[in-house]
């Protein structure tokens, strides 16, 4: 599974199935007489094989390059890196992603009346964004979260849109939200 993963073509119960087949179909047979849903318990049981085995179920995605190209590049890279500071010592070194958070996200689906209106009073089209930027060292030491709020750059955080913001993190303002030079 893990091989034909790795060359990036698509496993399924089915294909499992198959590879069981050619060699173990005496076992198939006796697995799905000796259970009440014969052929259903059998799919559970390939299920729950992968789960064990570091598999989930994902939908399906397309990619512009292989994964081995990424994995080179990026190996590639770090080689690069430690060449180039080859005295830069680990607590020196930060990871940082920022991901954006969407707030107040209105529903696409909602219950309505048959025949009714689907209409919602007071629903905006935007939802608020909140940036927040994470950062860890290479010895696990995780930095607190910088948290960029939509709002005048400097402005004073207006607190009624939360009961409390978390403490030990650092808040920014910025027009909107997105992190910038400034930050």
């Amino acid at each position: 599974m893990k091989d034909l993963r790795r060359h990036e073509l698509a496993v399924t119960s089915s294909h499992i199935m198959q590879f069981l087949r050619e060699d173990n179909m005496e076992w198939i047979v006796n697995y799905m007489a000796t259970r009440k849903e014969g052929y259903t318990s059998l799919l559970r049981f390939l299920q729950r094989f992968a789960d064990r085995h570091g598999f989930s179920k994902q939908r399906v995605c397309r990619q512009k390059k292989i994964q081995e190209d990424l994995e080179s590049t990026c190996f590639l890279f770090a080689q690069l890196f430690h060449d180039t500071y080859p005295d830069l010592s680990p607590d020196c070194l930060y990871n940082a992603d920022e991901t954006g958070i969407y707030l107040d996200m209105c529903p696409s689906l909602i219950w309505a009346v048959r025949g009714g209106g689907s209409y919602v009073a007071n629903s905006e089209t935007h939802s608020n964004r909140i940036t927040a930027l994470m950062t860890v060292r290479p010895d696990g030491l995780k930095l607190p979260i910088l948290f960029v709020i939509r709002g005048e750059p400097g402005g004073v955080i207006e607190t009624n849109e939360f009961n409390e913001y978390p403490p030990g993190h650092f808040y920014a303002m910025q027009k909107k939200a997105w992190m910038n030079g400034d930050v």
